[in-house]
């Protein structure tokens, strides 16, 4: 079997690397800042997202307060 063959080793050893290495570099520099660029924009939408629904909850809050604050001067 030439997988156990010590011989071959060495070539084998060298051509991981090399494909390894060359993989790496190939999604380092064109995958990776695809994905970051996509999760950058996931994260302005869900942040600009969250903003505005938090606002939306203070605003409901200070109308339901309003109200409150009608209905309860009525009673006294």
């Amino acid at each position: 079997m030439t997988q156990l063959d010590s011989v071959t080793w060495l070539p084998q050893i060298i051509w991981l690397f090399i494909i390894f290495f060359g993989l790496y570099s190939y999604v380092q520099t064109f995958i990776g800042p695809t994905l970051c660029k996509g999760q950058k924009i996931r994260s302005k939408i869900i942040n600009k997202h969250y903003s505005s629904t938090v606002f939306y909850n203070y605003l409901n809050v200070e109308v339901m307060f309003k109200r409150f604050a009608t209905i309860s001067s009525n009673f006294n």
